[in-house]
């Protein structure tokens, strides 16, 4: 299968910087979203270097590629998470080290960036995931969020606390507790995700969720037929903003090809 994709971002209407991030190749197979944290341009810093790093150690010769290693029998994207695992590592203490260079003893609170991706393996991809950036799947007309939030208001829906529509409108829906530069051990969602031709897959930042739920998204998708990855990122940013979005906005559409 082949795959075909584009991303795209806009530092909206309210921000005055674009702390977005984000990284696409279809060659590769790789795709990123990463939203960045902190005052004095330090959350522009820890996107860049969040999709950088993990683009560099995944795209080029690296140490790090176990797949030729594995036993036999080995699922072909259990390598390739633990590839993927070791490189959002590696990102997370590049984003520590850099905010300890700008902040000083202080550093590792800084600063932070959330991320999410997919790396392709076969006819399959890895998701990593961290933070309240989303990674969906738009199959057979219908949209699902494969990444999970790790933010404070989700973690109440996911207990029962909240209802999704009293966490969307929550003043502390934005507070996560998980993201790169918060902590030297970073826990990483991976899971495997099957690709079937047709598919659609976005990565977001939550200055599009903020803006367009998702039925507005299935919708939106619904619509975009056989209209290329680019077309349908300009669409997705344009829905966002015409929903006031106050954050940066930024996206990523790959379509899954015979």
């Amino acid at each position: 299968m082949r795959l075909a994709a584009a991303g795209a971002t806009d530092r909206g209407s309210v921000r005055e910087t674009n702390e977005d991030a984000f990284f696409v190749d279809a060659d590769q197979g790789l795709f990123l979203v990463a939203d960045g944290m902190g005052g004095l341009a330090a959350g522009e810093v820890a996107s860049q270097l969040a999709v950088t790093t993990v683009a560099r150690l995944l795209t080029e010769p690296s140490p790090f590629d176990t797949r030729e290693y594995a036993p036999p029998g080995t699922p072909a994207w259990r390598p390739v998470s633990q590839r993927f695992r070791r490189a959002v590592s590696e990102a997370n203490g590049a984003v520590i080290e850099a905010s300890k260079d700008r902040f000083g003893s202080f550093g590792i609170s800084g600063m932070g960036s959330t991320l999410v991706g997919l790396y392709r393996s076969d006819d399959s991809c890895v998701l990593a995931n961290v933070g309240d950036s989303r990674a969906y799947q738009y199959r057979d007309g219908v949209l699902a969020q494969l990444s999970e939030d790790h933010s404070l208001v989700m973690a109440e829906v996911r207990q029962g606390l909240l209802s999704k529509t009293e966490a969307a409108h929550s003043p502390e829906r934005h507070v996560i507790y998980r993201a790169l530069g918060m902590a030297d051990a970073l826990e990483v969602d991976l899971s495997p995700v099957a690709l079937s031709p047709g598919d659609l897959y976005l990565l977001c930042s939550d200055g599009l969720t903020d803006a367009v739920d998702d039925r507005a998204l299935a919708n939106l998708l619904s619509r975009a037929g056989e209209s290329e990855p680019g077309s349908i990122c300009q669409q997705l940013i344009t829905a966002a903003l015409d929903g006031f979005s106050r954050d940066n906005v930024t996206v990523v559409v790959v379509r899954v090809l015979s």
